[in-house]
């Protein structure tokens, strides 16, 4: 007599689960980029105002 155990269903594409368990990062700008537009504006201000 053999126990038999429900196994596990695989998903059909194996990069299913790596992209189901990816968390998706935040999309609002570095401090870097921030610093950036901040420089360029200083520039486009001072720029103008010769």
């Amino acid at each position: 007599m053999k126990i038999r155990g429900k196994a596990p269903r695989k998903p059909r594409n194996p990069l299913v689960v790596l992209v189901k368990q990816r968390k998706a990062g935040s999309h609002a700008p570095t401090t870097k980029v921030k610093r950036l537009r901040e420089k360029q504006k200083l520039h486009k201000t001072l720029k103008r105002g010769q």
